[in-house]
C-alpha cells in the first residue's frame, strides 16, 4: 500500500464531503473536526449539500445524470472524495467519471441500497413502503429514519438525539424523489471499475446497509491493496457521528498508509481474538488477575475518584475490584471487543456504562476521569504518543491513571523455541518500558514506574499454547505464520522448549511495566523511579 500511495499521497490537497439522505453539511462538522487534527489532507474541506437538503431546501432535486454533473463542478481539483451512503453512492459514480478525485472513501455505503438478486440490501418491499410513507407522511417517516440510522450502534441513545436535533423546519417533496434515486442506483459493476485508490467503511450493527454488504464489497475490491473494506464494530449507520475519531484515523492511515504499518497487528485481529476468548478468559486468567491486583494496591489511600474509566475492562474483574475499592464511584468499563463486554454486563454488572472503542481513539469527553485504570490491555497499542495524549485528555486536571503492561523478554522462552523452528514472528512485539516513560513525558503527565518480572510453568507446550488461546493472547502479528501447526515443528519446538524446562515445569515469564500518572497544573518534576515489584 506504501508504494501505491507514494506519488499520490504528495498530491491530495483538498476534501470534498457529500452526505446522506435525509441529512446535510452538519453531519460531517464532528469528523472534520478530528481530520484537520490527524490528517494533512484538509487544507481545504468543500461541504457539499445536495438539491433539495440544508440550506438547498428550496431546490429541486434533478435527474441522476443531471446531479452528478452539478457536483463534479463542485469537486476541487485533487481532493479525497467522502461520501455516506446516498453520498456515499454519488461519490462512487464521480469517483469512476472524475479526473478531480484522488482517493474514495465510502461510509454506510452500500453497492445496492435495495437487494438485488444475491447482493444483500433492504429488501425491495420493504424499501417500496418507505417510499409510501415518505410521501403520505414526511415528518414522520424522517423521524422513523433517524431511529433507523441510530440503531445497531454502541451510542445509539446520543446518537439518536443529535440526529434529530438537526430536524428541518420543513420536508420538502424533492426528498421523495431523492429517495428513488437512492433505490434506483446500482454500484455494483462500478466498484470494481474504479480506478483511484477506495476504502470502504460499514458500521457492524447497520440496521440499513448490512454488513453482510461487506464480502460482496470486499469481492469487488479484488486483490487490489489500494482498496479496502473495514468493518467497525459497535456501530450503526453513522460511525462518523459516533467514533468520529475512530473514523478520522482510519482516514489518515489510508491517505498515509505509513502510519498503519508501523503497527504489526491491526486492532481488528485483536478485538477478533479477545471475543472469541470471552468465554474461556476467565478460566486461564491467573496471571491477568494478580496483576490486577497488584495495580490497584498501587492506588494512593487518600484517592476517592468520582468517576473512574477500566480501560481495556475484559470481562469485568477490573471492574469487580475497583467497585469494592470504591463503592461509591462511577465506572465506565471500555473495551476493543464487544463481546467482553457483553460478557462483563452479564456475569460482573458492576459498571455504570459499557464501551466499545480503541483506546487510542476515545469517545469520552475532556477532563472527565478522576482515574483511569488500565491493566493488561494497552501493550496492544502501538502509537504510545497517541494513546497519552487520549489518556492526558480524559483525565481530569487532577486526575490519576494506574496501567500495568509487558515490555521486552516477555514470553522469550516461546520466543526462542521458536526461533529453532522457523523465522516467523510467533510472539506479539512489545515496546520497551523507555517508550513508555517517554511518552508519558512527552504528553506533560506525571510518571512513576515500577517493574517486576513473573513467571508461570506448564505441563507442556500444548497447555501454554492452549492457554494463551483461550485468554486471547495467542499470535495476530501481521507476519504470523499462517495454517496449521504441524507435527514436525510442533516436535522441533517441543524438544526447544523442553530445554528451558525446571523443576516447576516449562516457564513462561512475563516483564511487567507498572505506570502510576498524574496531570498536575504545577510544574512538578517528573518522577521517575524504577521500584522491583
Amino acid at each position: 500500500m506504501i508504494s501505491a500511495f507514494g506519488e499520490m499521497t504528495g498530491e491530495i490537497k483538498n476534501i470534498a464531503l457529500i452526505h446522506g439522505w435525509g441529512g446535510d453539511s452538519r453531519s460531517w462538522q464532528p469528523l472534520l473536526k478530528e481530520l484537520k487534527g490527524s490528517s494533512n489532507v484538509v487544507n481545504n474541506a468543500v461541504n457539499i449539500e445536495l438539491p433539495g437538503f440544508g440550506s438547498r431546501t428550496q431546490e429541486p432535486w434533478p435527474d441522476t445524470e443531471t446531479l452528478l454533473a452539478q457536483l463534479e463542478t463542485q469537486l476541487p481539483e485533487n481532493c479525497l472524495l467522502l461520501g455516506w451512503s446516498l453520498g456515499g453512492m454519488l461519490a462512487v459514480r464521480l469517483a469512476a467519471a472524475s479526473k478531480k478525485v484522488r482517493a474514495l472513501v465510502t461510509i454506510a455505503t452500500n453497492g445496492s441500497f435495495v437487494a438485488r438478486e444475491d447482493w444483500p440490501g433492504m429488501a425491495e418491499e420493504i424499501f417500496a413502503e418507505f417510499c409510501r410513507a415518505q410521501r403520505a407522511m414526511p415528518e414522520k417517516n424522517w423521524q422513523r429514519f433517524c431511529g433507523l440510522e441510530a440503531r445497531g450502534d454502541s451510542e445509539m441513545r446520543g446518537l439518536l438525539k443529535t440526529l434529530k436535533g438537526w430536524q428541518p423546519s420543513s420536508v420538502p417533496e424533492s426528498w421523495s424523489q431523492a429517495l428513488e434515486c437512492l433505490g434506483n442506483l446500482d454500484n455494483r459493476e462500478i466498484l470494481s471499475a474504479i480506478a483511484v485508490p477506495a476504502l470502504h467503511i460499514l458500521g457492524e450493527g447497520d440496521a440499513l446497509v448490512p454488513v453482510a454488504a461487506a464480502s460482496k464489497l470486499e469481492s469487488r475490491c479484488g486483490l487490489e491493496k489500494t482498496r479496502a473494506v473495514k468493518v467497525i464494530a459497535g456501530t450503526g449507520h453513522c460511525p462518523h457521528l459516533s467514533r468520529p475519531r475512530e473514523i478520522a484515523t482510519l482516514i489518515s492511515e489510508f491517505i498515509r498508509p505509513e502510519i498503519a504499518e508501523s503497527a504489526p497487528l491491526e486492532k481488528s485481529s485483536v478485538a477478533r481474538a479477545f471475543g472469541r476468548a470471552a468465554q474461556t478468559y476467565d478460566a486461564a486468567a491467573y496471571l491477568q488477575r494478580a496483576v490486577c491486583r497488584e495495580l490497584l494496591n498501587r492506588a494512593g489511600e487518600g484517592w476517592s475518584p468520582q468517576r473512574i474509566l477500566d480501560l481495556g475492562s475484559g470481562t469485568g474483574y477490573g471492574c469487580e475490584l475497583l467497585r469494592k475499592r470504591f463503592p461509591d464511584a462511577q465506572i465506565i468499563a471500555l473495551d476493543l471487543a464487544p463481546e467482553m463486554l457483553a460478557y462483563a454486563r452479564e456475569h460482573r454488572p458492576l459498571s455504570n456504562a459499557y464501551v466499545a472503542a480503541d483506546a487510542e481513539q476515545l469517545p469520552l469527553a475532556d477532563n472527565s476521569f478522576d482515574l483511569v485504570f488500565s491493566s493488561f490491555a494497552l501493550q496492544w497499542c502501538y502509537r504510545l504518543p497517541q494513546l497519552f495524549a487520549e489518556i492526558r485528555r480524559v483525565m481530569a486536571p487532577a486526575g490519576n491513571a494506574l496501567i500495568s503492561t509487558l515490555v521486552p523478554g516477555t514470553l522469550k522462552e516461546l520466543e526462542n523455541s521458536w526461533a529453532a523452528v522457523d523465522g516467523n514472528v510467533h510472539v506479539n512485539r512489545f515496546l520497551p518500558a523507555e517508550d513508555w516513560r517517554a511518552a508519558c513525558v512527552a504528553n506533560q503527565l506525571e510518571c512513576l514506574v515500577g517493574a517486576e518480572q513473573r513467571a508461570l510453568h506448564f505441563d507442556n507446550v500444548k497447555t501454554l499454547m492452549r492457554e494463551l488461546k483461550s485468554i486471547g493472547a495467542h499470535n495476530v502479528n501481521r507476519e504470523a505464520g499462517k495454517g496449521l501447526l504441524s507435527r514436525s515443528k510442533l516436535r522441533k519446538l517441543t524438544d526447544a522448549y523442553e530445554q528451558q524446562r525446571t523443576a516447576a515445569g516449562l516457564p513462561a515469564t512475563y516483564q511487567v511495566l507498572y505506570l502510576q500518572l498524574a496531570q498536575r497544573q504545577s510544574n512538578a518534576a517528573e518522577l521517575d523511579t524504577a521500584v522491583s515489584g
